[in-house]
């Protein structure tokens, strides 16, 4: 049997001819751990889903998640790169529940493979000639922007597409992109695709800093009898409204002898179906549902901070949603659902020497009680939390990673009572709208 794969392995050794060659790139993450109530029963978090951790993400993490990254150089010569890349992610199931514990190898109650979701987030390839500008085409993270202290990627248009990136045109880079985006319009069999145009300009010198610009153009695709037979939800006959969402991202960096300073000012404005930024909205420029008569606007200023032993993480979010009459071509609504919703989250810590560190954790967010953004029953909703954590890290800047944490933490507040999507006081009335816990974590990145 090994015989026949010799003139195939000869084959393939003469069409790489002087092609050089390269290891294997290997990149990952992870984050796994356990935790308990002081009052028993289910552990809960607010952070999973659509906005993120806004009260920040620091004992507030009921999920296993781990990607595996690879690249490999395929072709280099004269100055000439074929790649490829490929990303495989894993993840216990995602809910404000933490269902780890069901079995060693997931969740979900069905045996020891029950819950798991394995999924290839990247498979994609690039040319770059001399030039130095790269095509490419394939499923990729493509050029997403997070705060991670959140775990919030405010801008994040990946999924599957092509384009050509990193074009220097003197003043920064330009890139442009065709991506795609489909949903069964709510269960009804009708498969809408939206292509969305990505346009960016990145690297403007700006002031002290730079400037990433972007702009994102979503163009549904939708035939006429989809639009009239799409389903009886509130978006029927908005089926083809296209929509914009803006992105300006301005990074500084000031760096001295004993500290440095890392800061992002982003400022986001999104119609219609992109007008979700106006609430905290995570993974924006992601999916595209069609819209008419929503905008959205929002701003953030967020960074780190170390000085000798003492380290920073902040983020400050403000949000406005504006929901006309006509939203969803006025199926539905009777009234103006605008809105809006902030959150601040401070981490700060102290190292104790190159290996150990103190790490708190508070956060506050709150939203304006409308039709849109909360239920009518509670009066400008909030939720806070603070967590304090003893970490191990292989050294004392902010990013240093891995970090074994031991913690414990609270959080209360309107948002997280009852009348919610936690619905964690109708299950367990011991706990009302507020938790204590206590747990240990594993985070990485290489």
């Amino acid at each position: 049997m090994k015989a026949k794969w010799l003139p195939l392995a000869a084959g393939v050794a003469l069409a790489a001819g002087s092609v050089a060659a390269s290891a294997t790139d290997i990149h990952g993450y992870f984050r796994a751990g356990a935790q308990a109530a002081f009052a028993k029963g289910e552990v809960f978090c607010l952070g999973n889903g659509n906005a993120g951790h806004k009260v920040g993400r620091l004992g507030d993490e009921c999920d296993t998640y781990a990607e595996l990254a690879f690249g490999q150089d395929l072709y280099n010569k004269n100055n000439t790169k074929f790649d490829v890349h490929a990303l495989v992610a894993y993840g216990t199931q995602e809910g404000n529940i933490d269902r780890q514990g069901n079995s060693w190898q997931g969740e979900g109650g069905n045996g020891p493979w029950g819950g798991q979701r394995m999924s290839i987030r990247e498979l994609w390839t690039g040319y770059t000639p001399a030039e130095g500008y790269t095509i490419w085409a394939g499923k990729r993270f493509y050029k997403r922007k997070d705060i991670h202290i959140l775990d919030l990627y405010y801008l994040n248009d990946s999924g599957y597409g092509t384009g050509i990136e990193d074009i220097d045109v003197g003043f920064g880079k330009a890139s442009l992109a065709v991506m795609k985006w489909a949903n069964d319009g709510n269960g009804d069999n009708y498969w809408r695709n939206v292509y969305k145009i990505d346009a960016r300009w990145d690297a403007i010198p700006v002031g002290f800093g730079t400037l990433d610009a972007s702009l994102i153009y979503a163009l549904p695709s939708v035939a006429e009898y989809q639009n009239k037979n799409m389903g009886n939800d509130d978006r029927r006959g908005g089926q083809k409204d296209s929509g914009a969402l803006l992105t300006l991202d301005h990074a500084s960096n000031v760096n001295g002898d004993s500290f440095g300073l890392m800061n992002h000012l982003i400022f986001q404005f999104g119609t219609n179906g992109f007008g979700y930024v106006g609430t905290f909205g995570n993974h924006a420029g992601d999916n595209y549902s069609p819209d008419i008569d929503a905008q959205g606007i929002r701003l953030i200023d967020w960074g780190t901070f170390d000085m000798g032993n003492f380290g920073l993480g902040y983020s400050l979010l403000w949000a406005h949603l504006n929901s006309g009459k006509d939203h969803g071509n006025g199926a539905n609504w009777t009234v103006d659902r605008s809105g809006w919703e902030w959150s601040i989250v401070l981490r700060p810590e102290y190292k104790w020497t190159e290996y150990t560190r103190t790490t708190l954790e508070v956060g506050l967010s709150q939203m304006k009680t409308s039709g849109w953004v909360a239920p009518t029953t509670v009066k400008d909703p909030e939720v806070h939390k603070i967590t304090l954590a003893q970490q191990f890290t292989p050294g004392k800047g902010f990013w240093q990673r891995p970090a074994i944490r031991f913690y414990v933490s609270y959080i209360g507040g309107d948002q997280f009572g009852d009348g919610w999507a936690v619905g964690y006081k109708a299950k367990n009335k011991d706990h009302h709208n507020f938790q204590y816990t206590f747990g240990s974590q594993v985070e990485a990145w290489w």
